[in-house]
C-alpha cells in the first residue's frame, strides 16, 4: 500500500493513492484543509521569483498579500531567508523543506518550467 519516493533530499514512505481513503478512515485522519486560489499563486509566485519581498509579490498580483503570507507560513511552506538591501530593508521569503514534501518534489528543479505551464494553460 506504500512506497518510497525522493522528496525534499531524502526518503519517504508515501501511501498509494489508492489506499488513502482507507489509512485516513483507520486512523481517523481528517483532509487537510484545501489552499484557495489565491494562496496558490502566492505560493507560486515565491517558488518561481524566491527569494523574493512581500512588496514584490504584491506587484505581481496586483493586491495585497499579507493574509496569503500569514497563511503560508502558518502551514510551514514559507520562512523569512534574510533581508534584503532594497530601501526599508524588506524581508526575503523562500519555500521551505515543508513545502517540497507536499507538493511531493525533491527539489525546486522539480518545478515545471514555465513554458511547460503555458503549455498546460
Amino acid at each position: 500500500p506504500y512506497f518510497l519516493k525522493e522528496i525534499a533530499g531524502g526518503y519517504q514512505f508515501v501511501t498509494k493513492p489508492a489506499f488513502g481513503p482507507y489509512i485516513r478512515r483507520l486512523f481517523q485522519i481528517k483532509k487537510t484543509k484545501r489552499m484557495s486560489r489565491a494562496l496558490l499563486e502566492t505560493l507560486a509566485i515565491i517558488a518561481y521569483k524566491q527569494p523574493v519581498t512581500r512588496p514584490a509579490v504584491e506587484a505581481i498580483r496586483g493586491v495585497s498579500v499579507s493574509h496569503a503570507f500569514d497563511q503560508l507560513q502558518e502551514r510551514n511552506l514559507i520562512k523569512i531567508a534574510g533581508v534584503s538591501d532594497l530601501p526599508g530593508r524588506p524581508k526575503l521569503y523562500r519555500t521551505t523543506d515543508e513545502f517540497l514534501v507536499q507538493f511531493g518534489l525533491g527539489s525546486l528543479k522539480e518545478l515545471p518550467s514555465l513554458d511547460e505551464l503555458k503549455e498546460m494553460g
